[in-house]
């Protein structure tokens, strides 16, 4: 296959998602830098892309957070962009339920459905895990934030590093890809940084 016919493009429907997710979102803010959410997932949109994914997986990506932070339906995702992506989407929550349930028990199982899944739907989940690791290695290298940044999370620095190691085991059963390399070099550099 020559590089021209592996080009993939985004159009009216990466175009509709993003200006949904944005709508959705406007109100919302990222922990700790106050940046506003969408700034995330325009981040994991942009690593699915560098990694190859196609424009479901990137309408995926700008939506991944909506069902379980705003509340917007699964129907309503399939109606609107179809699907694939409301699949992509539904693999990508660990929520579906308000209050969410307590946090180990939502993690854990997460990561158990994670292990059935597609690489479709893996790449996506990756590109959030690898955009959540960066962010806070760059909160811990901020001399305003430092090591607060594990105040964030109810989990602490030792519940938030296990997650990050059992989420990268998962992802990588029985898939390989390039992004679990870069994934679990930025989650060796953050478990190698001074807790306090």
């Amino acid at each position: 296959m020559t590089d021209a016919a592996k080009r993939v493009t985004y159009g009216a429907k990466f175009r509709d998602a993003l200006a949904f997710a944005t709508h959705h979102h406007e109100q919302q803010h990222r922990k700790g830098s106050g940046a506003p959410y969408v700034t995330h997932v325009l981040a994991v949109a942009a690593l699915v892309g560098e990694y190859g994914g196609d424009e479901e997986q990137a309408v995926a990506a700008l939506l991944h957070d909506l069902v379980e932070d705003q509340g917007v339906s699964l129907e309503e995702i399939s109606s609107r962009f179809g699907p694939e992506v409301a699949r992509l989407v539904e693999a990508a929550t660990d929520a579906f339920t308000r209050p969410k349930p307590p946090w180990r028990q939502r993690k854990e199982a997460h990561i158990a459905r994670v292990r059935q899944m597609d690489g479709r739907a893996r790449l996506v989940i990756a590109s959030d895990k690898l955009h959540n690791t960066q962010s806070i290695l760059r909160d811990l290298a901020r001399p305003h934030v430092g090591p607060a940044v594990w105040g964030r999370f109810n989990a602490g620095r030792d519940g938030m590093l296990w997650y990050i190691d059992a989420m990268h085991a998962a992802l990588a059963e029985g898939w390989e890809h390039d992004i679990l390399i870069e994934l679990a070099a930025t989650a060796h550099t953050l478990k190698n940084t001074p807790a306090v």
